[in-house]
């Protein structure tokens, strides 16, 4: 019997390492890198659109965090698991460079 309740835990215990190890924790299936590219980028444009009202832009965040289906606990998650991989944030960082640089053009243009 102690036998088993040991193989048992053994077992439990691999299968959380091997869930954690893949990425299955400390990520979002909902988040993935050109979301969060887009809500950081609609996020920092709110903030600097409306830093002199903070009921606004607790206001617009929300807004802007609804619309895209996902909280603010997971962006914070997104960025601590980014944290961790200092490449995988370099790309995401150019792909906010490359949403503004669009917005950008948009605005230029007629």
């Amino acid at each position: 019997m102690q036998r088993i309740t040991l193989l048992a835990i053994a077992v439990a215990v691999v299968c959380v390492v091997a869930v954690f190890l893949l990425g299955g924790l400390g990520s979002s299936p909902k988040l993935s890198a050109d979301k969060f590219a887009e809500v950081y980028l609609q996020l920092s444009i709110a903030s600097d659109t409306l830093s002199s009202d903070s009921v606004k832009f607790e206001q617009e965040r929300g807004r802007i965090l609804k619309e895209a289906g996902i909280t603010q606990s997971e962006m914070d998650e997104f960025v601590r698991r980014l944290d961790k991989r200092p490449l995988e944030w370099a790309d995401v960082w150019k792909k906010i460079v490359e949403k503004l640089e669009q917005r950008r053009q948009q605005v230029k243009s007629p």
